[in-house]
């Protein structure tokens, strides 16, 4: 929010109010320009969360399909508890 808070179309025959008011605006500015940074910050985590949670996803399904492929070819190995293990020949 770059913008500063514009006022100056309020009636002027109060002018306590209007200085009142614009003091309150001066005030909360910086805070409403800290909320919209905060804003962009947590749009920028969410957007790494969700290519990091791709990119897992795309190993983890690469890993069961190389551990199905060896299986097919009798290399003795599974996946148990989300971890490859090699096991006995015939388990």
């Amino acid at each position: 929010m770059a913008d500063k808070l514009v006022s100056k179309n309020m009636p002027t025959d109060n002018r306590n109010l209007r200085n009142t008011l614009i003091s309150n605006f001066e005030i909360i500015q910086p805070y409403l320009d800290k909320l919209d940074t905060d804003e962009l910050g947590v749009d920028d985590l969410k957007n790494k969360f969700d290519d990091i949670s791709g990119k897992i996803n795309t190993y983890e399904a690469n890993m069961h399909e190389l551990v199905n492929i060896l299986a097919k070819y009798d290399v003795p190995i599974q996946i148990v508890n989300g971890k490859v293990v090699e096991t006995e020949e015939g388990e």
